[in-house]
């Protein structure tokens, strides 16, 4: 073999011998200097070379903690800025929000133009001009709320459409979805659940939205008919300002039934002190609720914003008069079918917007 390997490297040329043998005298002389320097370091110690690393230390001043759930029934935190208690004015009052705007422009652009100012404007997250929209709205004096889009009980065969929050998601993607829905909304006072008869009965999910909510300063308005709901439970905990409306005032969307609703509204406000109503953009219904707010100061009922009646009046959880009346699956139709509610005393938790 040995023999084999000098007859191999005898017909080299002169030239190849000499670079071989100056890089096997490189690779040698590499490492011999590496054995030199790890005998001098050997002395060292872990300490030491740790020592030698720099470091940087900071002070903090301040720390802030997000609540953390530990359980569907734990205490919430009291809020920073504890909302002051209700002085009732004494007055009557009535406010209508007007839901679904921005996916017709003429329904929308009528009513900002042509119902008074004071009437509640509530804007769907599913238009491209929904910023637009909202600064035309507020820029003629109406109070204006984001629409959000809720789970429903039998999702997916009634999909609230995306970025809606859902007890599937964790508070953290569910926050992040509604980060981008308040995101659409810059202006507007506060937001009302986009079906979530299922996303509205689950306390803890809840909670951690309404916190969100309570942080920007929102208000949150809960549409009728939702069964076991617990928005007013975890809005009492977080101190967000809650209201829930009393009907839909087109769910039948004729005359007569238009009428009617009015007047259980007014029934309703006269007998508690206020009534909230939610009505659809339709023509018919813009017609008569134009006519029907010029004749209010007339029966000594004040068409006010939502914010006005949160700071003057005492609130009530309104139900409906029957379970029979308003199913689970009814509260997120278009027009489900309402009875005339009822009332209950707000619980003694709830607090109020300054």
């Amino acid at each position: 073999m040995l023999k084999r390997w000098t007859e191999i490297w005898s017909s080299f040329p002169a030239a190849h011998k000499r670079r071989c043998t100056q890089g096997l005298a490189a690779y040698a002389l590499l490492t011999t200097l590496c054995v030199l320097w790890i005998s001098t370091q050997a002395g060292r110690t872990l300490e030491s070379l740790q020592a030698e690393v720099p470091s940087v230390t900071a002070t903090v001043r301040n720390v802030y903690t997000t609540p953390q759930i530990t359980s569907v029934s734990g205490t919430a935190a009291p809020p920073a800025n504890p909302l002051p208690p209700v002085v009732d004015d004494g007055r009557t009052y009535i406010s209508v929000i007007i839901s679904n705007l921005g996916l017709s422009s003429l329904e929308t652009q009528r009513a900002i133009e042509d119902l008074p100012a004071q009437f509640t404007l509530a804007f769907s997250p599913y238009t491209g001009d929904v910023r637009s929209w909202v600064s035309k709205a507020v820029a003629a004096n109406h109070e204006a709320l984001m629409l959000v889009p809720m789970e429903t009980a039998d999702y997916p065969e009634n999909d609230p459409g995306p970025r809606a929050l859902s007890s599937r998601l964790s508070d953290k993607a569910n926050n992040a979805n509604l980060e981008w829905l308040l995101s659409r909304g810059d202006g507007t006072d506060g937001v009302m659940n986009m079906m979530g008869s299922r996303y509205l009965t689950d306390k803890k999910r809840l909670f951690s939205t309404f916190t969100t909510l309570r942080g920007n300063d929102a208000m949150f308005i809960e549409t009728p008919g939702i069964e076991d709901s617990t928005a007013s439970a975890a809005a009492a905990q977080t101190g967000l300002p809650f209201m829930q409306a009393n009907l839909r005032i087109d769910k039948i969307p004729t005359d007569d039934a238009i009428s009617d609703q009015l007047s259980r509204l007014e029934s309703d406000a006269r007998k508690y002190g206020y009534a909230i109503g939610i009505a659809q953009p339709y023509p018919v219904t813009l017609n008569i609720l134009k006519a029907w707010a010029a004749g209010l100061a007339a029966k000594g009922i004040i068409l006010a914003p939502l914010k006005t009646i949160w700071r003057h009046k005492k609130h009530y959880i309104p139900k409906p008069s029957s379970p029979a009346t308003a199913p689970v699956k009814a509260a997120d139709a278009a027009s489900p079918p309402v009875a005339a509610p009822s009332a209950v005393p707000p619980p003694q938790s709830q607090l109020r917007q300054p």
